[in-house]
């Protein structure tokens, strides 16, 4: 397989909150500076995602859910995320296949953006997270990531506002919106095929009773 790899350095907001069944509140959060990396290759996609959550029972008796099973599409093409495309590339490892999620918008022209304002709101950061491909359906992975408590965006929930109370792969607002001009704009500029989809829409709003 023929890789191509080209670098973007790229501020990306990292959020590394915990979520404990007690608690509603993030832990904290903070900003990287990570190296983004475009790569022609199969990647695991999780921008509309539904996710189930991974319950972890503490010694001191307390639950808390500090990450998510995430099932997510198996895609060829360029995407970007962080890593060298070797290290991201699939692994077939005992009979199962390996790989990492990253960023594309190739559901940008057939989803709409879901917004879930909520301070509270829990959801799945699947970028970088490692996946592993269903045995029985090739086209999906399984994808363990993290989970955040702010705001967020999902391609995922087709517009039903009450898809907010799952939990999804999503990002914050502002990760969405650099996430979609970063690879529009760097797929454009360097002429990378097929062409970029441009941000998805927006769900329509509704109001409330």
């Amino acid at each position: 397989m023929r890789v191509g790899a080209i670098a973007l350095i790229t501020l990306i907001l990292v959020t590394t909150s915990l979520f404990a069944a007690d608690s509603k509140k993030p832990t904290g959060a903070k900003l990287e500076l990570l190296t983004s990396t475009f790569c022609n290759q199969t990647y695991a996609l999780c921008t509309k995602a539904p996710c189930s959550p991974i319950v972890t029972h503490k010694k001191d008796g307390t639950y808390s859910i500090e990450q998510a099973d995430c099932v997510c599409d198996v895609m060829p093409g360029w995407s970007m995320g962080s890593g060298a495309c070797d290290k991201r590339a699939p692994e077939t490892v005992n009979g199962r296949t390996f790989l990492t999620s990253t960023y594309s918008n190739f559901f940008n022209t057939t989803s709409l953006a879901l917004s879930c304002p909520s301070t509270s709101q829990m959801w799945a950061w699947c970028y970088g997270s490692p996946c592993v491909v269903d045995e029985k359906n090739p086209s999906k992975a399984v994808c363990t990531c993290p989970i955040n408590i702010s705001p967020s965006t999902t391609l995922g929930g087709e517009c039903r506002q009450e898809a907010c109370n799952s939990i999804w792969s999503a990002a914050t607002p502002q990760n969405d919106t650099n996430a979609n001009n970063n690879f529009y704009n760097y797929l454009t500029e360097h002429n990378l095929q097929p062409p970029p989809n441009p941000p998805a829409k927006a769900c329509p709003t509704t109001t409330q009773q």
